[in-house]
């Protein structure tokens, strides 16, 4: 029977009531309800629950505006009918309920039915409304369920006088409102709360996502609230500053701005401090209010000469332009201030950015008829780090002495490979404290090497210490069926995979009572074969700890590096038949691929005396010296995004192949890269990579590079395993190129950072052509892939660290590729471009023609661009022979 049916048939009172819901009446269904006795209420609440158990109204988070017309009434009725404060909760946050208009009736209304419950329960109904599992961010940018769980806890909070909540959520849950409804959402008391809780609280920004934005007009509307008495201004313009300290951004940009300080109101003092150190988007502000204050007379000299200067270190380009125009705007009926604004000037004399050094060495000559000696000595100090010509440009007006030989920074000395060995875990009480530590492959390979080990030794012993470790962190796994259901991930995340494997050594009964019932799937085809080999190998490894027949596992890393030392695999492989056990499958082909580029001949010669299978296996392996280096390759194509996708994208897919055939299958799947296989599926197991084939970089590499498009434009991205290849072993080549050229072009500072750290020990190596880099760069800034900007400004940092040669041949590539033909526009970042090369060149000695670099320098005008093309070909030009 459907829920109208059962409603209507059933003699529910005060008549009317049934109607009243399904016409969606919800004020006439909360008066006839705040009539009603219990003896209505009750049953209507088994419908209610009955309803929700079939489904509902049938809506989803996914279904948008209108809702329902039947929501308010059954808002109405669940507040009016429910027993408990959980359960309305529940109810008034279910999606199918979603409010995307009306939240005020709506919440006046719940507020109403539930005047006579209890002040402890209505209390733990705003408690329950706020908190953070009611927050789903879905549907209309979050707007429909924030309001729709917010304005009733808000309105309750108001009427009983209950201490509002102050966390983030009911405090972002009040954003929404203010910009929904213009400002007056609540009474003062709550509205000051709410203020206060928003102005102390720190993170929101990461959580103002979805469609549309609220924060510009919650801010107009605080703003207004703060006009009219009701939150004070100065209050609230501390609080900005506070939160800006704490590197805090949105909504209190957005909040400054809104309250429009006038100049005497503007925390200067505060505002120069921030400088140094501040996001973006709070600097940018900050540089506004103090040419405001400026303007206005009230910044003192000192300050100004502190803001200017430190600016100038910011990483921003356009906070570096801006402080160079303000250093000599701040001069103008000032002269007292020229030799400061000279100091700051000086400061970006040394900046990759060419252009930057331009403006900075243009305004010092601008300066110089003003300033004292002081100022002029500053100029003399900071001079050598500009480019040569622009030095030779302020040589006469300083009095510069001759320029000194320039020294080439030289390239650090490429770091020893990890050699440090990987201690064995001797006991249990080290065991214990690995299971709360264990975090990084090495030390989950560590934390597994000494379960397998101890407990095949005496399980009692490791049990004894282990075991309350595990419960305290791990509860639930104790009840092994409902964990097994209820965790996500428990049969194919390596550190939920981890803590089985401990499981499996304290409590095996319960570890096999947790596999059986764990949801368990083979790998699939999509996956990277790399993923596939953690997965299986630790699956192994959980089952053999749940019987401790294994005494040993033979992949365990000796090196920190990954290698395993052949000797003394050929020990564990002793050690195995000593004790009548076979080796685990996936163990023995990942200690296959761990062993060094050579093997000592008196480890294959000990090999010869095993007597197993797997022994004879592992003899006739390292007599033929490990894995042959696998071929690998590359193609460039063009295909759709997606299938049916009128978006053409440019993706570079590996191609790899093994140069032996009768390899164990894991092993031979390894080196087997199939541009088929180049699907860009993320991987959140890319840490283990590269200890998978330490000897083999570039194989592990190729597997990572169909997984980089998706994180280039990501500011999450984790680049961590390109500096760890760049340190292995083996040989490189055009993939590795691909890969870094990928990584150069990061949005996420810290992914870039760390391309160049990797490119920087390939530099040092002599083992990359930077020809192959700048060819791959030309392909993706071509393709739109990356910006040349980001690209330009990761490969200035590498030459400053001293990789000239890589970086001259990178961008020389680039130039002979991307440079305009004709009248043709540049592409943007390409002045910066020609700028490193320019200094790559003369730091190189470099005198190779670059295609098309003639006829651009020859073009009219005085812009950067062609400025910059003629320093670079007049430093490349070989005689007469100019191209």
């Amino acid at each position: 029977m459907s829920f109208w049916a059962a409603i209507t048939r059933r003699a529910v009172q005060p008549p009317g009531l049934a109607d009243s819901i399904r016409a969606g009446d919800a004020d006439r269904t909360a008066d006839l309800l705040e009539r009603a006795g219990d003896e209505a209420k009750r049953p209507l609440a088994g419908h209610l629950r009955t309803f929700a158990a079939q489904g509902g109204l049938g809506r989803g988070w996914w279904d948008g505006p209108p809702h329902d017309p039947q929501a308010p009434a059954l808002r109405a009725a669940a507040a009016a009918c429910f027993d408990t404060a959980a359960e309305v909760a529940d109810w008034l946050t279910r999606p199918s309920l979603w409010l995307f208009e009306g939240h005020q009736d709506d919440a006046r209304r719940i507020a109403r039915l539930l005047r006579d419950r209890p002040a402890r329960w209505r209390a733990e109904l705003v408690r329950r409304l706020a908190e953070e599992h009611v927050w789903r961010d879905e549907a209309d940018g979050g707007r429909a369920h924030r309001l729709s769980a917010w304005f009733p806890a808000a309105r309750l909070a108001e009427e009983d006088g209950i201490e509002p909540p102050g966390d983030a959520t009911f405090v972002l849950g009040w954003l929404y409102a203010v910009a929904d409804r213009g400002g007056d959402v609540a009474d003062e008391r709550l509205t000051r709360h709410l203020a206060g809780s928003l102005l102390r609280g720190r993170g929101l920004a990461a959580r103002l996502r979805g469609a549309g934005d609220p924060v510009a007009a919650w801010a107009a509307a605080v703003a207004r609230r703060a006009g009219d008495g009701v939150l004070e201004r100065g209050a609230l313009l501390e609080g900005c500053a506070g939160a800006f300290y704490d590197g805090e951004t949105r909504p209190f940009t957005d909040l400054y701005a809104a309250l429009r300080p006038n100049p005497r109101e503007i925390p200067v003092g505060d505002l120069v401090r921030l400088v140094p150190t501040a996001p973006g988007p709070v600097v940018q502000l900050a540089v506004t209010e103090l040419r405001r204050a400026d303007a206005a007379g009230l910044l003192a000299d000192e300050l100004f000469a502190e803001a200017t200067e430190t600016l100038m270190f910011r990483p921003e380009k356009k906070h570096v332009r801006a402080a160079l125009t303000w250093a000599e705007a701040g001069t103008r009926g000032r002269p007292g201030r020229t030799g400061a604004a000279l100091r700051a000037v000086t400061a970006a004399f040394g900046s990759v950015h060419r252009d930057i050094a331009e403006r900075a060495a243009a305004a010092a000559s601008r300066l110089a008829a003003r300033a004292d000696e002081d100022g002029h000595a500053a100029v003399r100090a900071a001079a050598d780090a500009l480019p040569a010509d622009l030095r030779d440009r302020l040589a006469p007006v300083f009095r510069l002495d001759a320029p000194p030989v320039p020294v080439p920074v030289a390239l650090p000395a490429p770091p020893v490979e990890g050699a440090d060995p990987v201690p064995a875990v001797e006991s249990p009480e080290e065991l214990a404290e690995l299971v709360v530590t264990a975090r990084d492959p090495l030390t989950v390979e560590r934390l597994l090497a000494g379960l397998v080990t101890l407990v095949h030794r005496d399980r009692e012993a490791v049990r004894a210490v282990v075991e309350p470790v595990l419960r305290a962190d791990w509860p639930a796994l104790f009840d092994a069926e409902p964990a097994a259901l209820g965790i996500g991930g428990m049969d194919e995340d390596p550190r939920l995979l981890t803590v089985r494997a401990v499981l499996a050594a304290v409590a095996p009964e319960t570890a096999r009572r947790f596999r059986e019932g764990v949801r368990s799937y083979p790998p699939h085809e999509w996956d990277p074969v790399p993923d596939t080999l953690v997965v299986t190998r630790l699956r192994e490894v959980v089952r053999a700890l749940e019987t401790a027949h294994v005494p040993v596992l033979l992949a365990t890393p000796t090196v920190e590096s990954g290698h395993i030392d052949p000797m003394t695999l050929v020990e564990r492989m002793e050690r195995l038949e000593a004790a009548g056990a076979e080796p685990l499958d996936a163990d023995f082909q990942q200690a296959l691929l761990r062993l060094p580029r050579t093997i000592p001949p008196a480890a294959a010669v000990r090999a010869g005396t095993l007597t197993s299978a797997a022994g004879w296996e592992l003899a006739a392996w390292l007599r033929r010296g490990g894995l042959a280096d696998p071929v690998s390759g590359h193609r460039v194509v063009r295909l759709p995004l997606y299938e049916g996708s009128a978006t053409v994208v440019t993706r570079v897919f590996p191609v790899v192949r093994p140069r032996e055939e009768d390899l164990p299958d894991l092993v031979r799947r390894m080196c087997v890269v199939e541009p088929a296989d180049a699907v860009n599926l993320a991987s959140q197991r890319m840490d283990w990579w590269p200890l998978l084939m330490p000897s083999h970089r570039e194989v592990i590499t190729a597997w990572i590079l169909p997984r980089l498009p998706p994180l280039v434009g990501s500011r999450r991205a984790d680049l961590a395993p390109l500096h760890r290849l760049a340190c292995g072993q083996g040989p490189v080549g055009g993939v590795t190129a691909a890969v870094l050229a990928h990584g150069l072009g990061c949005e996420d500072d810290g992914a870039r950072g760390v391309a160049v750290d990797a490119l920087l020990v390939h530099a040092a190596r002599g083992d990359l052509d930077g020809g192959d880099l700048g060819g791959f760069l030309s392909v993706l800034a071509a393709a739109d892939m990356v910006r040349l900007g980001r690209v330009v400004t990761a490969l200035g940092d590498a030459l400053a660290a001293g990789a000239h040669a890589q970086v001259w041949a990178a961008a020389a590539r680039m130039l002979a590729e991307l440079l305009p033909e004709g009248r043709e526009r540049p592409r943007t970042g390409m002045t910066g471009l020609l700028g490193i090369a320019a200094t790559a060149a003369s730091l190189t000695g470099a005198r190779s023609p670059i295609p098309r670099l003639a006829a651009v320098a020859r073009r009219a005008g005085d812009g950067a661009f062609v400025r910059e093309a003629r320093r670079l070909q007049e430093l490349i030009a070989v005689s007469e022979e100019t191209p």
